[in-house]
């Protein structure tokens, strides 16, 4: 029996160079706690980023991205997010993914599962908002065609192409959902899941038939201020790594608060069922 595929998901780390910090947060530290958590899981065969890697681009701060994730004993997927740029990340990660056109996307092919990572940075035109060109849907087209048939294909795009009732990030999503699911028509197949960043919220659900996972930011979260236009709020919610496993055509994904450090206790103890405050349960 093949053994199941098991990795790891992160996204929206944006780092900043060393020294500085992002509304407070140190992203070097926040991230040393994440695969701190990694190396704890039974089974970890790769990392995906799936993009925001940076907050503002810089090659300092791919830099100092590299230096975090060199000791770390898997190989690690890279993305591309709207607060990224290709030319820096290429500088100091020369070895990423690559298609034809340059783009930073790539067909991963594994015994239980096939990847594909898609690039939906759009450097030419203003805002945050993600794009997929001609030559990117053209990819994808292609890669779902030589996907293995006998096994999932699991597609990551930094951008969601679907309004998920958030109005400020709506208007930043996939500006080419319908050319997107027009790709999958032309490839006779579609993606047995679909994993996006982006948004710094934890959503589920589907797309068209698609089942997605919208993968909860290493960094600051985004308020959900459901149905309310204006500004992007921030929170300060607790970040969490997602731990993929993926074995006879199923998929499970369990969202992983690697930053909580409370008390573990046992749910069957009358003792612990009994405690006056949760704080108590540090006893148990």
């Amino acid at each position: 029996m093949t053994a199941p595929l098991r990795f790891a998901v992160l996204t929206d780390l944006h780092f900043v160079p060393a020294g500085q910090r992002l509304y407070g947060f140190d992203p070097r530290v926040v991230l040393r706690r994440a695969l701190a958590f990694l190396t704890s899981l039974p089974q970890v065969d790769f990392l995906v980023i799936a993009g925001d890697l940076t907050d503002r681009a810089e090659e300092a701060a791919y830099a100092s991205l590299r230096a975090e994730l060199a000791a770390l004993p898997v190989p690690v997927i890279l993305m591309l997010g709207n607060h990224d740029a290709r030319v820096p990340f290429r500088a100091v990660f020369p070895a990423a993914p690559r298609d034809a056109s340059g783009f930073v996307q790539g067909l991963h092919v594994f015994a239980q599962a096939s990847l594909i990572t898609l690039d939906t940075l759009c450097e030419e035109e203003e805002g945050h908002h993600g794009r997929l060109c001609a030559a990117r849907l053209e990819f994808l087209e292609q890669a779902l065609r030589a996907a293995p048939a006998d096994r999932p294909v699991l597609l990551f795009q930094h951008h969601p192409p679907m309004d998920l009732a958030i109005p400020p990030m709506d208007a930043i999503r996939l500006r080419d959902a319908e050319a997107e699911l027009a790709a999958f028509d032309r490839a006779g197949r579609r993606p047995d899941y679909l994993f996006m960043g982006h948004v710094h919220r934890p959503i589920a659900g589907l797309w068209h038939g698609i089942p997605f996972h919208v993968q909860r930011a290493l960094m600051h979260q985004v308020h959900h201020a459901f149905d309310r236009p204006g500004r992007i709020l921030g929170a300060t919610e607790a970040p969490d790594l997602a731990w993929v496993s993926v074995a006879g055509g199923q998929v499970l994904i369990h969202d992983c608060s690697f930053a909580y450090d409370g008390p573990v206790f046992d749910l069957e103890s009358p003792e612990a069922a009994a405690v006056a405050t949760p704080q108590d349960l540090g006893r148990f």
